[in-house]
């Protein structure tokens, strides 16, 4: 069973030559989808003094994570604002770069709510089937869990990898079923699977050294401004930085869905 080779230097070629052709467009959908939620997110949670503890001890890492989750909690909306702006965000930008006939921001929004529903489905499903593992391994002792974990994550991150396509198939590929969509996502992958992982875990780890170098100088700039110019931006730094991530995720998905789906793809079975 023969299944097609990923090139991943030709995805990436094709993923940033595709959003620099429509960097104009694609900077609106980005602006409006992803900056702008991020950004009054992260006004509301850099604008909060959390308590690290007092200076020069260590800080209680479970009393910093109670505050966080406080936080979020008080900040539901902004949440909700971003995850509806992300799914959105994906829906047109995916669709845009993924189009041929260079459809206008008008023609990309027009689809987003038809495929609203069926790609916040895959996303469920998904998210159920790669996170279920350890949220019943939380209910069982700590010792069992530990355990467990050592397997559980692997899978979870193969099942990540898999389904990665699940959303492209939809957006690009007309499936409507969010199962049929994974189920697809699965085939395509096959024989890909620790290519895709090995490419996107070197992007990330690349991404973040890079967000710590310059978040590292872009804060010193910012805080000798005063803490109204910090609060402000760094916000909208870190909202960029996450807003160009997300954004050419989306366009190395298009890429990666249209080297694979190219020719036949054979009818295998899910877990085959």
């Amino acid at each position: 069973m023969q299944h097609r080779k990923l090139d991943m230097g030709t995805a990436w070629t094709q993923a940033t030559a595709m959003v620099g052709a429509n960097r104009d467009l694609v900077g609106v959908l980005a602006g409006l989808f992803l900056f702008l939620p991020l950004f009054v997110l992260l006004i509301a949670l850099l604008g909060s003094n959390l308590d690290f503890g007092p200076q020069g001890g260590e800080p209680n890492p479970e009393a910093i994570a109670e505050q966080i989750n406080a936080l979020l909690l008080a900040n539901w909306w902004a949440l909700l604002l971003v995850g509806i702006g992300q799914l959105c965000a994906g829906i047109a930008i995916m669709a845009l770069l993924g189009d041929a006939s260079r459809p206008t921001v008008r023609e990309v929004l027009a689809r987003v709510p038809r495929l609203l529903l069926p790609v916040l489905g895959v996303q469920l499903l998904v998210g159920l089937v790669t996170q279920l593992p350890s949220l019943l391994a939380g209910l069982l002792p700590d010792l069992i869990e530990a355990l467990l974990t050592l397997v559980i994550l692997p899978v979870s991150v193969y099942f990540t990898v898999k389904f990665s396509l699940s959303a492209a198939t939809i957006v690009l590929g007309g499936e409507g079923n969010p199962v049929q969509a994974m189920r697809r996502s699965w085939r395509l992958t096959k024989g890909n699977s620790f290519r895709m992982f090995a490419f996107f875990a070197m992007l990330v780890f690349l991404g973040v050294v890079i967000a710590l170098i310059l978040s590292l100088i872009v804060g010193l700039v910012f805080a000798a401004l005063g803490d109204r110019v910090a609060l402000f931006g760094n916000a909208a730094f870190y909202a960029l930085l996450l807003t160009v991530f997300y954004t050419l995720s989306y366009a190395l998905t298009v890429a990666i869905y249209r080297q694979l789906s190219q020719g036949p793809v054979t009818e295998a079975d899910l877990f085959e």
